[in-house]
């Protein structure tokens, strides 16, 4: 199977994923230190691939991948800090589409990856029309002092996606790295691993502790059922999106994040009936039309990847 359609599989999950994280980050946990912790308990579930493969590796690559796996985690924590104080269906885009600047510029540096003309157009189209779907033009009737907390608002949320972009980059590119030198199933042990053990940093911080003791009382049934069954997805959609680094470009890979928008979008289209007062994203006609081009931009960044590779 080709690592393209293999990630863009992954990618399709991912939106879901995305999605219902944002009903659980609003309906069932209280603080993305909360929600971040136990993903990263569950990381450690990654050692259920060992038996599949080689994963005893020499202690410097053993190392990386602890590594690799914390850095994950920091991003991963920015990410839902982003998420947690604005819309699934911007925060998303906005990360999605800077990440793949900073891949594709340390991927030149440290990987040796050069980009052809049409993947070039390509990064541009996808960044473009992520970046678009992400911002909120609309202001409808806010008086000034409203605009201006809105705009700070926004000026905050897209200071903390660009930090998380950042590590992102940083995070891909280290991961690549990896698996460059390991097999899948060491690197993705490993890595696994690195996540659970960074997870305890988190309860550095007095704040965290507290919020994470509240959240064992807090916890129901359902609450519990969705986000293990959430858990359970990212884990498989981010194994196979591993899967696909491996075996190819991690620049291309990295810019598929376009067809994750789509999807996201779709989602967040069909959840918002259900749950109006957390997925709470405006549509209207100039909205819709905002989208909607932003999704042509992708379609024709992915077109240009496909011609890419022929």
């Amino acid at each position: 199977m080709s690592y393209l359609l293999i990630a863009i599989i992954a990618y399709s999950l991912i939106a879901l994923n995305s999605a219902l994280d944002k009903i659980i980050l609003n309906k069932s946990v209280p603080h993305p230190a909360v929600y971040c912790f136990y993903m990263g308990i569950l990381s450690f579930f990654g050692i259920i691939f060992a038996p599949f493969g080689r994963f005893w590796i020499n202690g410097e690559q053993a190392l990386l991948g602890l590594l690799v796996g914390a850095i994950f985690m920091v991003a991963l924590f920015l990410l839902y800090r982003a998420v947690f104080s604005g819309e699934a269906s911007r925060v998303g885009p906005l990360v999605g589409g800077l990440t793949p600047i900073f891949v594709s510029v340390l991927s030149f540096f440290f990987l040796g990856e050069r980009l052809k003309f049409s993947q070039f157009l390509a990064f541009l189209f996808l960044m473009a029309g992520g970046l678009l779907i992400a911002w909120n033009f609309e202001t409808g009737n806010q008086t000034k002092e409203e605009r201006k907390k809105n705009r700070q608002k926004e000026w905050q949320i897209i200071k903390t996606s660009l930090l998380a972009s950042l590590v992102f980059g940083i995070y891909y590119i280290l991961l690549k790295h990896t698996y460059n030198h390991q097999n899948f199933v060491a690197g993705f042990v490993w890595t696994r691993l690195g996540s659970f053990l960074a997870t305890f940093l988190l309860l550095i911080s007095a704040k965290n502790r507290q919020l994470i003791r509240e959240s064992f009382g807090q916890s129901k049934i359902q609450a519990g059922a969705l986000v293990l069954f959430n858990k359970s997805l990212s884990g498989f959609s981010f194994a196979i999106l591993n899967y696909a680094i491996t075996i190819g470009s991690i620049t291309i890979i990295n810019a598929l994040q376009g067809v994750q928008y789509v999807f996201l979008l779709v989602w967040v289209l069909l959840f918002s009936k259900f749950y109006p007062k957390i997925l709470n994203e405006e549509f209207n006609n100039k909205i819709l039309l905002q989208k909607v081009f932003s999704i042509i931009l992708i379609i024709v960044g992915l077109v240009l990847v496909g011609i890419a590779r022929k």
